[in-house]
């Protein structure tokens, strides 16, 4: 099983689009608010170096970004 996990914040519509995709091909994730969890922001800094929403960790990699980084994204979790 792939595991997901995305860091995001309420007002990112990116972080929005993301959530809807895995939403509708029933992709199980884990979601970290760095709003509502301000260690949250701590954790992603250490884990990627950046402080970025949406930050996509997918098993071991990562992605800065939905929109930008779709097609790689869809290749790795739909295929």
């Amino acid at each position: 099983m792939i595991n997901v996990e995305v860091y995001t914040t309420p007002t990112c519509e990116d972080c929005k689009n993301f959530k809807k995709f895995l939403r509708e091909h029933e992709i199980s994730f884990t979601e970290y608010d760095i709003a509502d969890h301000p260690d949250y922001a701590d954790t992603l800094r250490n884990r990627s170096g950046k402080n970025l929403v949406p930050t996509i960790f997918i098993d071991n990699q990562i992605f800065f970004g939905f929109v930008f980084n779709r097609q790689k994204i869809e290749k790795l979790l739909l295929t």
